[in-house]
């Protein structure tokens, strides 16, 4: 009877890493597919000529903005990737 309540356990925990993996790949392809849009905006928010320029003193932190976005997608992953490990080792 443990026999099969075990293989059960270990047979989502396969399941869990699966769709966590599908998961993080939806993630970063949504997140690079958006990435346009937020990199053409932040162009125009900093272009001197343009409309909707920010000003000299805030175009450098506006700038970073792709970065944190980024750096934002590669926390995500990390913290699915610490939650399924967790998962796993109590599984």
């Amino acid at each position: 009877m443990f026999a099969k309540i075990k293989k059960i356990v270990e047979d989502r925990s396969g399941a869990m890493q699966m769709s966590a993996l599908i998961g993080v790949v939806v993630l970063v392809v949504v997140a690079a597919l958006l990435f346009p849009l937020i990199n053409n905006q932040v162009n125009d928010l900093t272009d001197e000529s343009g409309e909707n320029y920010v000003g000299s003193n805030t175009a450098p932190l506006v700038s970073m903005i792709p970065v944190f976005y980024w750096l934002a997608v590669v926390l995500a992953v990390i913290g699915i990737a610490i939650a399924t490990i967790r998962g796993s080792i109590k599984g």
